[in-house]
C-alpha cells in the first residue's frame, strides 16, 4: 500500500490520506476485514502527526467504511455503499468479485516498510536495487539509438516466445563461464526472474503441492507458491547454506514436488551452499526424481573470491531448473531474465509464457544480447564489485560502532543485502517505527519465514543502493532509534516485574 502525502497543497494531511485509504477501501484493493495499520505505526511510517491518522481514521469510520474494535484494531468493514463519489450507482460490486489472491499476499511487515521508504526524508535499507550512479547510461543510449537505426522496425514487433534467438545464444555462451553446458533451446528469456519464478509455479505445482524451501528465503519466491496454493516445507540455514541433512531427514517422510534455494550469497541471509552440500543436494534431487529450482541472482556480486560452481555446472542427472536475471547487475527496469531447463520444461515454460504476455521486450533483450555479445558486461562487473565491496565494509563498520553487540550479523562474501539479528529479545516490527520517525527503513526478517514467528528478531539491511556516506547516516539514525526501543523495552520489563 503506497501512500504519498504532498506537503506542499493546501489540502490537509488528514484529508489526503482519508482520499487515498476511501480510494483503495472502495476499489477493493482493500477488502473487508483488511485490518489497517495502528494509529501510531502508521504516523511514524508516514513521518506525520498521531492526530492526523486519527482524524483521517475518524472520517473514513464516519462514512461507514472502517470500524475500531478492542483487541483488533481498526478494519475495513462490508460498507457496500454505492453513493459514493468513487463508486457509480449501479456499478459493479468489485470487493465482492475478487479472489483471495489479494488478502492472502497482504504483508503487513512489507507494507510498513514500503510506507516508510516512500518518504523522500527517509534513508531506505529496505530496496534490493543496485547503485544507480553505477548505471552505464551512456552506454545503453548509444546501443539503443544504434538498435533503433539499424532494427527499429523488427525490435518494434514482436518476436519469439522463447526469446530473440541472438540472445539465448548469447546467454548459452556466457552461462558456459561458469560450467553450465547448454543449447540455446535451453533457454527460455523471461520478463524478470520474478515471472521466471511464476511461470515454473504455474507450469508445475498444482494446490495442495510439498514445496521445500530454505528458511529464510526469499519473500517473492514464498508469495508465488503461496499464490498457486502450494505447501511449505521449510528447511533451516546455517553460515554453509541450507542445512542439506535436514532436508533429508525430511525426505524420509515427506514427498515435496520441488526444492527451491538461492545457494550463492542467498537473499536475506547472504550465506552460500558449499560445494558438498551441493553435491549432495543434487544426489537426494535424483535419487527422489524431485526438480531443484536454482535461483541465482548474485552470482556476478562477488567481493572476495568467485563462488562455488552453480547446481547447473554440477548436474548430471538434468534435475535443476536454474533461473537469474540482468536485475542485479544492470538495469532493473529491462526486466530481463532466463530461465535454463531441459528442453521439455522450456516448452512447458514457453506455452505458459504466451498466456502471460507472449514475448519480453524484444529492444530490451537486443540491448543485453549487445552487452553480453560485445564484452561491455565483464568490465562493468568489475566496476560494481569493488564499489559494493566498499559499500559493505562501510556499512559494517558503521554497525559495530554505533551499535556495537546490540546487532548480531555475518558479513557475506556478495550479493547485495547484510542479515541482522536484535538481541536482547527486540523484535524488528518494533523498531521500524521508531526507525521511521528518524528517517530511515529497513525490512523486518519476518516476512522472509514460511512461519512469520520464527522471524522477529531480524532485518534486512541493503547496502549496494546508498551511497557510502548515506549509509554511515542511515545507521546513525538506526542506532538512535534502537537506543529508543531498548529504553522503551526496559520501561515495560520493569512494569511487568513481580512485586516481592
Amino acid at each position: 500500500m503506497q501512500i504519498q502525502l504532498d506537503r506542499t497543497t493546501r489540502t490537509p494531511l488528514y484529508r489526503q490520506l482519508a482520499q487515498q485509504l476511501r480510494r483503495r477501501i472502495l476499489s477493493g484493493e482493500l477488502p473487508p476485514g483488511t485490518r489497517l495499520p495502528p494509529e501510531r505505526r502508521l504516523a511514524a511510517m508516514l513521518g506525520v502527526n498521531r492526530s492526523t491518522v486519527v482524524s483521517a481514521y475518524r472520517e473514513l469510520a464516519a462514512e461507514g467504511l472502517i470500524s475500531g474494535h478492542v483487541g483488533r484494531g481498526t478494519v475495513v468493514i462490508d460498507h457496500r455503499r454505492p453513493a459514493a463519489p468513487e463508486w457509480p450507482a449501479g456499478g459493479v460490486p468489485w470487493p465482492q468479485l475478487f479472489a483471495p489472491l489479494a488478502s492472502l499476499l497482504y504483508d503487513p511487515a512489507l507494507e510498513d516498510a514500503a510506507l516508510a521508504s516512500s518518504r523522500s526524508d527517509v534513508i531506505s535499507f529496505a530496496t534490493g536495487l543496485p547503485a544507480p550512479e553505477l548505471y552505464p547510461i551512456s552506454v545503453v543510449r548509444q546501443l539503443l539509438d544504434e538498435a533503433l537505426h539499424r532494427e527499429g522496425p523488427r525490435l518494434l514487433q514482436y518476436c519469439p516466445s522463447e526469446g530473440y534467438p541472438p540472445l539465448r545464444e548469447a546467454i548459452a555462451s556466457w552461462s558456459q563461464r561458469w560450467g553450465i553446458r547448454c543449447s540455446p533451446d535451453q533457454v527460455l528469456v523471461v520478463s524478470g526472474s520474478q515471472q521466471g519464478l511464476y511461470l515454473i509455479a504455474r507450469a508445475l505445482l498444482e494446490p495442495g503441492d510439498l514445496v521445500a524451501v530454505e528458511a529464510p528465503t526469499y519473500v517473492g519466491a514464498l508469495q508465488v507458491f503461496r499464490a498457486v496454493g502450494a505447501r511449505l516445507l521449510p528447511v533451516p540455514v546455517d553460515d554453509h547454506g541450507m542445512r542439506v541433512s535436514v532436508l533429508e531427514q525430511a525426505l524420509e517422510h515427506r514427498r515435496p514436488k520441488l526444492i527451491y534455494t538461492l545457494p550463492t550469497f542467498q537473499n536475506p541471509s547472504g550465506v552460500t551452499l558449499s560445494l558438498d552440500r551441493r553435491q549432495r543436494l543434487l544426489e537426494l534431487a535424483a535419487r527422489a526424481g524431485i526438480p531443484v529450482i536454482e535461483d541465482d541472482p548474485y552470482r556476478e556480486l562477488w567481493y572476495e573470491a568467485p563462488p562455488a560452481p552453480p547446481l547447473a555446472a554440477l548436474d548430471d542427472a538434468g534435475v535443476v531448473i536454474s533461473l537469474t536475471t540482468i536485475s542485479k547487475i544492470l538495469f532493473p527496469g529491462f526486466r530481463i531474465g532466463w530461465v535454463i531447463a531441459p528442453w521439455p520444461v522450456i516448452h512447458q515454460l514457453t506455452l505458459v509464457k504466451q498466456l502471460v504476455d507472449l514475448d519480453t521486450n524484444p529492444l530490451m533483450q537486443w540491448a543485453v544480447w549487445a552487452f553480453i555479445e560485445r564484452g561491455l558486461l565483464l568490465p562493468h562487473l568489475e566496476t560494481l564489485r569493488p564499489a559494493y565491496r566498499e559499500r559493505r565494509d562501510v556499512l559494517v563498520a558503521a554497525l559495530r560502532a554505533e551499535l556495537g553487540t546490540a546487532l548480531r550479523f555475518r558479513v557475506p562474501g556478495g550479493g547485495l543485502y547484510l542479515w541482522c539479528e536484535l538481541t536482547e529479545g527486540l523484535r524488528a516490527r518494533d523498531l521500524l517505527p521508531e526507525a521511521a520517525q528518524r528517517g530511515v527503513a529497513f525490512t523486518p526478517g519476518e516476512s522472509f519465514f514460511p512461519d512469520p514467528t520464527v522471524g522477529r528478531a531480524f532485518l534486512r539491511l541493503n547496502f549496494t543502493y546508498p551511497a557510502p556516506a548515506t549509509l554511515v547516516e542511515g545507521v546513525r539514525r538506526l542506532a538512535a532509534a534502537l537506543r529508543a526501543l531498548q529504553t522503551a523495552h526496559a520501561v515495560r520489563e520493569r512494569a511487568s516485574a513481580p512485586i516481592v
